[in-house]
């Protein structure tokens, strides 16, 4: 399963108040992170994503779970999309969005190197 670990990230309520909507088009592929819904504990995130590859659609929610000061980005099971590369570039860039928010944090364990390295020189 795809994910990233980000160390040092603070809370998820700041990351919430922050965030607003992530556009980013690239030549056939459009990624959008279009809603984040906190729960009410504090401790996890959904973030309403649609990855669009060569006209195909794909919903999903990218998961966000506080442990401690690290906050883990992954899909939720439950939405199960197929892990395209689209699909972890949208990942890559809630990453990238929570990195910004939380100036002191820092990527931890992660399967997603390669996407969070282009999000990285991409901007």
């Amino acid at each position: 399963m795809p994910h990233v670990v980000i160390e040092e990230a603070g809370d998820l309520q700041s990351i919430y108040q922050a965030f607003t909507p992530i556009i980013q088009r690239a030549g056939t592929e459009i990624l959008k992170v279009q809603e984040f819904f906190l729960a009410r504990s504090g401790k996890d995130a959904l973030l309403e994503s649609v990855a669009i590859e060569n006209g195909v659609a794909c919903t999903f929610f990218v998961q966000l779970k506080l442990h401690e000061k690290a906050i883990t980005v992954r899909l939720l099971p439950a939405t199960d999309p197929e892990k395209t590369p689209a699909v972890k570039k949208a990942m890559a860039l809630v990453a990238a969005f929570i990195r910004r928010v939380c100036p002191g944090s820092h990527y931890g364990k992660t399967n997603l190197q390669e996407y969070l390295e282009a999000t990285t020189d991409s901007k």
